[in-house]
């Protein structure tokens, strides 16, 4: 597990400060969305599950909020700004300069990468079938790999393929974990 601090955004809510090298988890609703959610579900267990809330991850790349994704029209920029009707969880990676530095060059280096079909394929394989493959095409990348080789390329060290990280995995790595909000019944 690595070191990092996190601070959830609600609906409604944005950050002001934004550090090139962090990263956000988001769960949305489309299909794809339900479809990761529930391919994480069949995966984690016991310790694991608290994990399988996200369902997209993205790289911040810039102090302005400006974001680097892979979606279905492929690997792009965004800004951070597209989530704030939903909740999304902003991670402090406690990277050093240098490796902040790092993990935004390898980071802007997969722009124009097409979305990675095969991988979604060979990880719904590995869900449904216990049967480890990968399934690629050169350029191609899916979003939670984007932040996970981008992190890889400043130092941070994976149990698993980058390539095959789901947002659940990145989520474990940096031990974010769904908050629960406290509802007063004092009222």
């Amino acid at each position: 597990m690595t070191t990092s601090t996190f601070k959830v955004y609600g609906a409604g809510e944005t950050a002001a400060k934004f550090k090139p090298g962090d990263y956000i988890l988001v769960s949305t609703t489309g299909i794809l969305a339900r479809f990761i959610r529930f391919g994480q579900f069949i995966r984690y267990h016991g310790k694991m599950k608290p994990f399988s809330h996200w369902n997209h991850a993205a790289m911040i790349v810039d102090e302005d909020g400006t974001i680097v994704e892979a979606i279905g029209r492929g690997v792009v920029y965004g800004h951070i700004s597209e989530y704030q009707d939903v909740e999304y969880y902003l991670v402090n990676t406690k990277m050093n300069a240098q490796s902040r530095a790092q993990s935004i060059a390898a980071c802007k280096s997969f722009l124009k990468d097409k979305y990675g079909w095969w991988t979604i394929a060979s990880i719904a394989t590995e869900l449904l079938t216990g049967i480890k493959l990968q399934f690629t095409n050169s350029n191609t990348m899916i979003c939670s790999a984007v932040v996970a080789q981008s992190l890889w390329a400043g130092g941070v060290i994976f149990d698993r393929n980058p390539y095959q990280m789901m947002p659940a995995d990145l989520a474990a790595v940096f031990d974010v974990r769904v908050s629960i909000k406290k509802v007063d019944s004092s009222n």
